[in-house]
């Protein structure tokens, strides 16, 4: 399930970011203030997947950043635990796991001065109704026979985003470092476009200064 963020996830989250950290090495480093890495700087909404009671996924819709100013607001701050990454499903029902679905937006390292720079963050709007990911939280892949269909956590998490930005009129946008080959294979699948890139001045997981792509949707 798909549910608005309340302050009271925020310890869970953490914990979940950690894991994909230790895991993906996302983000690339850790940050001095989780809690307050995942309430950045013009933060309109945050979500949180959900399987019963355990948070398995996070995401959030901030608002513009001059580093990509076509777009009015930022899919930011996605992550889900690897036991909650989807499979593909093809239109005769059999299930065709892809690696887990990258799913990896936004705030891809700590730094100062750059397109992800925290700075505390308003409270976040916590309207809105629960969605089921893979009801109408699923998104159709682009490509492929049948009308494959991406389900998990990823993809409910997508669909909140996308559905409040339409609410509010927002073109969206959203940043990924070069080392994730797979998130950006991801995204572009699902028809996000890539517009810039720009080398950064804090390192990757490679130790090198970050490419950091930007895309449209």
């Amino acid at each position: 399930m798909i549910r608005p963020r309340v302050p009271g996830d925020l310890a869970a989250c953490v914990s979940v970011l950690r894991a994909v950290h230790e895991g993906d090495g996302y983000p690339a480093n850790w940050p001095d203030d989780p809690e307050g890495w995942l309430t950045p700087a013009g933060m309109i909404q945050a979500w949180v997947a959900t399987d019963g009671d355990e948070i398995t996924g996070h995401v959030v819709l901030r608002g513009a950043d001059p580093a990509l100013p076509e777009a009015d607001g930022l899919v930011a701050r996605l992550f889900v635990a690897a036991h909650a990454r989807g499979s593909v499903a093809n239109a005769g029902g059999s299930a065709v796991h892809a690696g887990g679905p990258p799913t990896y937006a936004g705030g891809s390292a700590v730094h100062a001065g750059g397109p992800n720079t925290t700075a505390g963050g308003s409270a976040p709007h916590v309207g809105g109704s629960a969605v089921h990911a893979g009801g109408s939280g699923a998104a159709t892949e682009a490509g492929g026979s049948g009308g494959r269909v991406r389900q998990g956590a990823a993809a409910g998490l997508m669909a909140a985003v996308e559905r409040e930005a339409a609410r509010r009129g927002l073109r969206l946008g959203l940043d990924v470092t070069d080392s994730r080959l797979r998130a950006m294979a991801f995204y572009e699948r699902a028809g996000w476009r890539r517009v810039a890139s720009t080398r950064m001045d804090w390192p990757d997981t490679d130790g090198r200064p970050a490419l950091l792509h930007y895309y449209l949707r």
